[in-house]
């Protein structure tokens, strides 16, 4: 028979047992408030880059022709006056024969032959008496012009004369023929300058680039599709245009205009469109022009998503801490944001049984293509549970564990994207007129949480140009 000694000694230690096992069972129990669910922002808008987009251009001398030829036509010098230039005594029409030709061409500055057709009158006499005989003949008029595109976009020539040549030359038929072309030479000599003059004129009043570029800073304005699946956009807002000097190669002109333009990535319904410009930014002359490009990617997980990714990283793997003495499963797993922070919600059973919260700022891994948690810690709230229940816990490396494992594969939406982006810089837009482009690397940006999801922005880089046939 036990002495009542002995029974209260273990009455004793059973009631200290049961003290001791209920605290341990309370403290190996995890359930600390969830932080609070919220968001900064409820969409996201890509921020605008700066892009350059080069515009090279090769003109053939063919073209330039066929242009001129067109402002320049009919009757392109005419005097009606016999007492002008000292009383002269000559009157004249020259006419345009036949098509404009450029001999030569270096840079801006071109050599051309206008063929023209010629009635003139020159009075003959003395002694009071004078008399006036008409004459028709051809020639070829020789000039050397300037041609310059002025901040306005009109299209400046400085013409200077470079001689000519007799088709066929001036007669004078008083019953037989009387060769004058020396006589007339001296006054297409006099007034060589103001042919050059009036084609000066003609290309200033009908030709101007103005209304091209116009056409085409609008036309750069409109958004254009890369995804429908995504119905994401791409939209150009230019800002100014630029131009290196011409330059001639071989029959050629070549040049390079250059835009700079905000770019900016777009999704939902199409952009809203600006109202067409009248009026476009004066030209910059510029010694070069640069093609880097840049715009703005867009990867959108939804947040159902990126659960069902960390449950299947995470769930139903155990995690062993102090070498083995306590063991954690995790059971479930959710995944919601908290202002900039993502919150991994995480289900346990175990030497610890319950929910802990670990958080950590979202970001783009290039090395792994993956959206990763950076300054990965336990909630303060979970941490101040976990102090008191399982502070082997904290000195464990679970989160480090998942900060390392975790990972939200976007590269194939990145891929995706760059495609669609590539696909619409590589078009033939209009018969003529090419894009040509290349994404050479993509960057991360920011990764943002939204109600619905997460998104992660790049900045894709890469060259752009367009490429224009004739003139």
């Amino acid at each position: 028979m036990k002495s009542k000694k002995a029974i209260l000694t273990l009455k004793t230690l059973a009631f200290i047992s049961s003290f001791f096992l209920a605290h341990v069972v309370v403290a190996q129990k995890a359930n600390p408030e969830a932080p609070a669910e919220s968001y900064l922002q409820d969409t996201v808008v890509v921020q605008k880059v700066f892009s350059n987009i080069s515009i090279p251009f090769d003109i053939a001398m063919s073209d330039i022709e066929k242009q001129i030829n067109t402002t320049v036509y009919g009757l392109i010098y005419e005097d009606n006056s016999y007492t002008d230039d000292n009383n002269d005594n000559f009157k004249c029409k020259v006419w345009k024969k036949s098509n404009i030709v450029i001999t030569a061409a270096t840079n801006d500055v071109f050599d051309f032959t206008v063929p023209i057709k010629v009635w003139a009158e020159k009075g003959i006499g003395a002694f009071g008496y004078m008399k006036y005989i008409p004459v028709e003949f051809e020639m070829n008029l020789k000039f050397s012009t300037k041609f310059t595109i002025k901040p306005d976009w009109s299209v400046q020539t400085f013409t200077t004369p470079n001689g000519y040549e007799w088709i066929t030359k001036p007669k004078l038929n008083v019953g037989f023929d009387v060769p004058i072309d020396f006589i007339i030479g001296k006054i297409i000599d006099g007034n060589h300058s103001k042919f050059a003059k009036s084609l000066d004129d003609a290309v200033a009043k009908n030709m101007s680039l103005k209304p091209y570029v116009i056409q085409a800073w609008n036309a750069s304005t409109q958004p254009y599709l890369v995804s429908e699946e995504y119905r994401t956009w791409v939209k150009f807002t230019p800002l100014e245009i630029s131009m290196v000097p011409l330059r001639t190669v071989g029959r050629n002109i070549k040049s390079v205009i250059g835009i700079k333009a905000y770019t900016e990535t777009l999704t939902g319904e199409r952009p809203f469109t600006p109202f067409a410009v009248s009026n476009v930014p004066n030209l910059k002359i510029v010694t070069g022009i640069s093609n880097d490009f840049q715009v703005g990617l867009m990867s959108d997980v939804l947040f159902t998503e990126a659960a069902a990714i960390a449950q299947k990283m995470f769930v139903g793997q155990t995690y062993e801490f102090q070498e083995g003495r306590y063991k954690i499963e995790i059971t479930g797993i959710d995944i919601y944001g908290s202002d900039e922070f993502l919150v991994i919600k995480a289900d346990i059973k175990g030497s610890l049984k319950g929910t802990i919260y670990i958080k950590g700022i979202p970001v783009y891994d290039p090395n792994k293509k993956k959206i990763v948690l950076s300054d990965t810690q336990f909630d303060i709230k979970t941490k101040n549970i976990l102090a008191k229940a399982a502070a082997w816990l904290l000195e464990g490396k679970l989160v480090k564990m998942i900060e390392d494992e975790f990972g939200i594969p976007v590269d194939e939406l990145i891929t995706y994207a760059k495609q669609n982006i590539e696909t619409s810089m590589n078009t033939e837009y209009k018969k003529g007129v090419k894009l040509s482009g290349k994404i050479d690397s993509v960057q991360p940006d920011k990764v943002y949480l939204t109600p619905t999801s997460i998104v992660a922005l790049v900045t894709a880089k890469g060259k752009i140009e367009v490429k224009v046939e004739g003139l």
